[in-house]
């Protein structure tokens, strides 16, 4: 069962100071999210609530990424402690710290919200977190509607330059990575190609020596490197 004890387990294995190897890390998200969940587990995960709120927006976007990137050795350490980086990777010798961000992880949190309560979900608001929670409600209200290839390659842009942007700053020197997860299944993979230059040109300086754009973890493992 992946219940809270088994959840607090592995951030307790994850937070240790050796942290967990790469292929074993891996191996128990896999067998524990093969578990059976309660549905309050469950939605509480969806919605990012604690304790569940590490394992959505640190946990598993930094497993998806090492996927994407074909990272298979070394460590990784979790330090839970909401100071930065969220996550070292040790590898031979070398700690490399990871920074995780949300793009319109408020847009999510009511998407995530209408699928509970309805049992249906919608994959796209257009929506940055800097709106009014009016404006978010106001949407959710209305019947669903389709959205254009420019739509989402608009908002998801203009939420990853927020991404930068809030980032940007001199505390996070020193840290390697910077992730921002996205959704990437509203669009073929293709079509995110043509928004690619503009965001290497924004992200030139911020702190990080590496920017990645990675997809959900409930996705294939798939990115794109911006720094």
């Amino acid at each position: 069962m992946f219940d809270i004890n088994a959840l607090n387990k592995l951030y307790e294995d994850l937070s240790a100071p050796n942290g967990m190897n790469v292929s074993d890390f891996h191996k128990n998200l896999k067998n524990l999210f093969e578990d059976e969940r309660s549905e309050i587990d469950l939605n509480y995960f969806r919605l990012g609530r604690p304790p569940w709120k590490k394992l959505r927006d640190e946990i598993c976007p930094v497993s998806g990424f090492l996927k994407y990137r074909k990272i298979e050795t070394g460590q990784v350490r979790f330090p839970l402690d909401n100071n930065t980086p969220d996550c070292w990777l040790i590898n031979n010798g070398i700690n490399s710290g990871i920074e995780v961000t949300i793009e319109r992880g408020k847009e999510r949190h009511f998407r995530n919200t209408e699928l509970i309560e309805t049992g249906m979900g919608r994959g796209f608001l257009g929506i940055q977190d800097d709106a009014p929670r009016e404006d978010f409600e106001k949407r959710i209200s209305k019947p669903r509607t389709t959205y254009t290839t420019d739509q989402a390659l608009q908002s998801t842009k203009d939420g990853i330059l927020r991404c930068l942007s809030r980032k940007n700053n001199p505390k996070y020197e020193g840290v390697f990575y910077l992730l921002i997860q996205t959704d990437f299944s509203i669009l073929p993979k293709e079509r995110w190609i043509t928004i690619i230059v503009e965001l290497q040109k924004q992200a030139e300086n911020v702190p990080f020596q590496q920017v990645h754009v990675i997809g959900n973890a409930n996705q294939e493992p798939w990115g794109f490197q911006i720094k």
